[in-house]
């Protein structure tokens, strides 16, 4: 089949076989109704894309970004769901779906251009052993005062497992980064997840307890 044969089915089948992607079997069927589904709705998407982008200051090729970014993001999360489309009409309500898509991205996009380049390279690493402080080329009293929280933070985690040892120590290590609005990459999220076989809503809850109990420590002996 090509994806024209695909033209004359209706939204919520084209969208159903959107969803038969991650069946090797049925890639090639998904993959042409994603292409009927493009052409279906990409010039009011790309048209949307262009006004709130000129509304913003960009011109129409970032529109243009946006909108192939908007469609990117429906083929990896096609979620809508027909039973709510109150009007009825699923091609209007799909329309306004995307054009939700579409005002996320480019609030993303804004929000990167402020924070610059993405520091996650895809080369980041899961921290699984404590700074050695004393291999530090550092003067005396800088390197006694770091030994001395080292000591209450090491003193907080041996209280807990050692898989929030290695969650606290991997997200501190790239603190600063995700300070400023940056997420770790979904690649490294999910080498985080199989190496410590938890699921990422797992992880946030031990991140959670071992910075709240590293805190706890600093509050009563840090001011010691």
């Amino acid at each position: 089949m090509a994806w024209q044969d695909f033209a004359g089915d209706t939204t919520e089948d084209l969208i159903e076989y959107i969803r038969w992607r991650e069946k090797p079997e049925d890639k090639n069927t998904s993959d042409d109704a994603f292409i009927a589904f493009c052409f279906r709705f990409r010039d009011d998407v790309q048209t949307k894309c262009r006004i709130i982008c000129r509304n913003r200051g960009y011109d129409n090729t970032i529109g243009d970004e946006i909108a192939d970014a908007t469609f990117d993001r429906f083929l990896k999360y096609p979620q809508y769901k027909t039973a709510k489309c109150k009007s009825g009409d699923t091609d209007k309500c799909v329309r306004l779906y995307l054009y939700r898509f579409a005002a996320r991205i480019l609030s993303d996009y804004v929000k990167a251009e402020k924070r610059g380049p993405n520091p996650f390279m895809g080369d980041e690493e899961i921290v699984t052993e404590y700074l050695d402080v004393e291999a530090l080329e550092i003067d005396a009293e800088r390197k006694a005062v770091i030994e001395k929280r080292y000591s209450i933070i090491k003193g907080a985690l041996d209280r807990l497992t050692p898989k929030h040892k290695i969650i606290y120590l991997t997200y501190k290590q790239y603190e600063q980064q995700l300070k400023e609005g940056f997420n770790f990459p979904r690649s490294f999220l999910k080498k985080l997840q199989d190496e410590l076989e938890l699921t990422q809503s797992s992880i946030r809850v031990y991140k959670k307890e071992a910075f709240d109990k590293v805190e706890e420590y600093i509050n009563i002996y840090g001011k010691k």
